[in-house]
Protein backbone atom coordinates (compact mmCIF):
# COMPACT_ATOMS: atom_id res chain seq x y z
CA UNK A 1 0.00 0.00 0.00
CA UNK A 2 1.58 3.05 -1.12
CA UNK A 3 1.74 6.44 1.32
CA UNK A 4 -1.74 8.27 -0.08
CA UNK A 5 -3.08 4.24 0.84
CA UNK A 6 -1.85 4.20 4.36
CA UNK A 7 -2.92 7.48 5.11
CA UNK A 8 -7.03 6.47 4.31
CA UNK A 9 -6.35 3.37 5.82
CA UNK A 10 -4.92 5.35 9.18
CA UNK A 11 -8.12 7.73 8.90
CA UNK A 12 -10.83 4.35 8.60
CA UNK A 13 -8.50 3.05 11.45
CA UNK A 14 -9.08 5.87 13.60
CA UNK A 15 -12.34 8.11 15.42
CA UNK A 16 -12.02 10.47 12.38
CA UNK A 17 -13.42 7.20 10.31
CA UNK A 18 -16.75 8.97 9.51
CA UNK A 19 -15.06 11.40 7.09
CA UNK A 20 -14.24 8.77 4.93
CA UNK A 21 -17.04 5.82 6.23
CA UNK A 22 -19.57 6.32 3.98
CA UNK A 23 -18.06 5.57 0.71
CA UNK A 24 -14.45 3.46 1.29
CA UNK A 25 -13.67 0.56 3.14
CA UNK A 26 -10.69 -1.51 4.48
CA UNK A 27 -10.14 -5.02 2.77
CA UNK A 28 -7.76 -7.25 5.17
CA UNK A 29 -6.91 -10.55 3.63
CA UNK A 30 -4.44 -13.30 3.29
CA UNK A 31 -2.93 -13.93 -0.10
CA UNK A 32 -3.80 -17.36 -0.96
CA UNK A 33 -0.08 -17.68 -2.61
CA UNK A 34 2.15 -15.99 -0.25
CA UNK A 35 0.64 -16.47 2.77
CA UNK A 36 0.64 -12.93 3.88
CA UNK A 37 -1.83 -10.44 5.18
CA UNK A 38 -2.82 -7.38 3.07
CA UNK A 39 -4.54 -4.73 3.50
CA UNK A 40 -6.33 -2.07 1.56
CA UNK A 41 -8.45 0.38 0.67
CA UNK A 42 -11.71 0.35 -1.50
CA UNK A 43 -14.58 1.73 -2.57
CA UNK A 44 -17.84 0.04 -1.33
CA UNK A 45 -21.81 0.23 -2.15
CA UNK A 46 -24.18 -1.90 -0.36
CA UNK A 47 -26.84 -4.41 -2.34
CA UNK A 48 -28.94 -6.18 0.32
CA UNK A 49 -26.53 -8.06 2.70
CA UNK A 50 -23.74 -7.58 0.25
CA UNK A 51 -20.45 -5.47 0.03
CA UNK A 52 -19.82 -4.71 -3.67
CA UNK A 53 -16.63 -3.47 -4.63
CA UNK A 54 -15.91 -2.47 -8.17
CA UNK A 55 -11.87 -3.25 -9.14
CA UNK A 56 -11.46 -0.54 -11.41
CA UNK A 57 -9.23 -0.87 -14.13
CA UNK A 58 -8.39 -4.93 -13.09
CA UNK A 59 -6.08 -5.16 -15.59
CA UNK A 60 -3.33 -3.06 -14.45
CA UNK A 61 -4.20 -4.63 -10.68
CA UNK A 62 -3.44 -7.69 -9.08
CA UNK A 63 -5.21 -7.86 -5.49
CA UNK A 64 -8.37 -9.02 -7.06
CA UNK A 65 -7.29 -12.70 -8.43
CA UNK A 66 -7.30 -13.82 -4.77
CA UNK A 67 -10.97 -13.85 -4.82
CA UNK A 68 -11.39 -16.30 -7.95
CA UNK A 69 -12.79 -18.64 -5.25
CA UNK A 70 -14.39 -18.01 -2.07
CA UNK A 71 -12.50 -16.53 0.40
CA UNK A 72 -12.93 -15.27 4.01
CA UNK A 73 -11.39 -11.26 4.78
CA UNK A 74 -12.58 -9.08 7.00
CA UNK A 75 -13.89 -5.42 6.03
CA UNK A 76 -13.42 -2.21 8.14
CA UNK A 77 -16.99 -0.44 7.51
CA UNK A 78 -17.69 2.14 9.39
CA UNK A 79 -15.52 1.96 12.12
CA UNK A 80 -16.30 -2.06 12.78
CA UNK A 81 -14.62 -4.86 11.26
CA UNK A 82 -17.03 -7.22 9.47
CA UNK A 83 -16.21 -10.83 8.72
CA UNK A 84 -16.77 -11.93 5.53
CA UNK A 85 -16.20 -14.42 2.36
CA UNK A 86 -15.62 -12.73 -0.98
CA UNK A 87 -15.50 -13.87 -4.30
CA UNK A 88 -14.48 -12.23 -7.40
CA UNK A 89 -17.54 -11.67 -10.13
CA UNK A 90 -16.04 -11.32 -13.73
CA UNK A 91 -18.32 -10.32 -16.24
CA UNK A 92 -16.88 -11.87 -19.67
CA UNK A 93 -16.89 -15.48 -17.48
CA UNK A 94 -20.40 -14.37 -15.33
CA UNK A 95 -22.78 -11.75 -17.46
CA UNK A 96 -25.65 -12.21 -16.03
CA UNK A 97 -24.63 -12.37 -12.49
CA UNK A 98 -22.34 -9.17 -12.88
CA UNK A 99 -25.17 -7.18 -14.46
CA UNK A 100 -27.48 -6.51 -11.13
CA UNK A 101 -24.11 -6.35 -8.92
CA UNK A 102 -23.25 -3.54 -11.56
CA UNK A 103 -26.11 -1.46 -11.48
CA UNK A 104 -26.29 -1.40 -7.95
CA UNK A 105 -22.70 -0.55 -7.77
CA UNK A 106 -23.41 2.37 -10.60
CA UNK A 107 -26.80 3.68 -9.02
CA UNK A 108 -24.38 4.38 -5.84
CA UNK A 109 -21.24 5.44 -7.61
CA UNK A 110 -22.31 6.89 -10.94
CA UNK A 111 -19.47 8.20 -12.07
CA UNK A 112 -17.28 5.22 -11.64
CA UNK A 113 -18.60 4.17 -14.90
CA UNK A 114 -15.61 5.77 -16.40
CA UNK A 115 -13.61 3.05 -14.65
CA UNK A 116 -14.92 0.67 -17.27
CA UNK A 117 -14.10 0.20 -20.79
CA UNK A 118 -16.85 -0.13 -23.56
CA UNK A 119 -19.98 1.90 -24.96
CA UNK A 120 -22.51 0.02 -23.89
CA UNK A 121 -23.87 -1.09 -20.72
CA UNK A 122 -23.45 -4.97 -21.82
CA UNK A 123 -19.80 -4.06 -22.89
CA UNK A 124 -18.85 -2.77 -19.88
CA UNK A 125 -20.56 -5.25 -18.11
CA UNK A 126 -18.16 -7.84 -19.72
CA UNK A 127 -15.28 -5.89 -18.97
CA UNK A 128 -16.05 -5.52 -15.28
CA UNK A 129 -14.77 -7.33 -12.16
CA UNK A 130 -16.36 -6.81 -8.88
CA UNK A 131 -15.87 -8.49 -5.65
CA UNK A 132 -18.89 -9.49 -3.84
CA UNK A 133 -18.74 -9.67 -0.26
CA UNK A 134 -20.94 -11.64 1.97
CA UNK A 135 -21.46 -12.09 6.22
CA UNK A 136 -19.74 -14.85 6.84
Amino acid sequence: MGLAGSFVASLLDSPLHRVLSGSTDLVRYTGRRSGRQFTTPTQYAWRDADLLILVGRPETKTWWRNFREDRDLDVLVQGRWLPMTARAVIGADEPAAIGPLLEAYLRRFPKAVRALDGDTPEDRARQAVMIRCRPR
